[in-house]
């Protein structure tokens, strides 16, 4: 079908681990594009692998732990992620390695999170940056829709 397909995952029951789960719901309110499909993954592995086809261009949208400054946006193409060394994202690879063996094509978008213990939303330092890093998420996904539809 040739569409971007944008997963959030994530605990919203672990703090910022929620990060990808709470942008990706930000941005389905804001759809204006037929060719982006948005999917709230949550921690369903399973039902986010079901919801993407081969054809399509993945971007993950996660909290992953890199070392950078709070709130810091990464994009990082989906082969180098099951590659890296350190456990970058506090979720089973499970979702990394089938992509990758289904030499799905994408990005992960990593939001580095601030606090990831049980509590129910956002610490208050993504709080404050949730804003700032939604407007971010955003331009980095205009951009690859825009490579995307040039080179079908």
């Amino acid at each position: 079908m040739n569409k971007l397909t944008v997963i959030g995952i994530g605990n919203r029951l672990m703090m910022d681990d929620g990060i990808g789960v709470f942008v990706v719901e930000n941005l389905i309110e804001q759809n204006n594009s037929e060719d982006i499909n948005y999917i709230v993954g949550e921690t369903d592995i399973d039902y986010s692998l079901s919801q993407i086809e081969k054809e399509d261009y993945l971007i993950v949208i996660d909290a992953m732990i890199l070392g950078k400054e709070t709130g810091e946006v990464t994009v990082i193409n989906l082969n180098e992620v099951s590659h890296l060394e350190q456990l970058v994202s506090s979720h089973d690879l499970h979702l990394f390695n089938v992509i990758n063996l289904e030499q799905l094509k994408g990005v992960v978008i990593g939001i580095e999170p601030s606090e990831i213990i049980y509590s129910y939303g956002l610490s208050n330092k993504l709080t404050e940056q949730f804003t700032n890093i939604l407007v971010k998420v955003k331009v980095f996904i205009s951009i690859i829709e825009n490579n995307y539809i040039k080179n079908l």
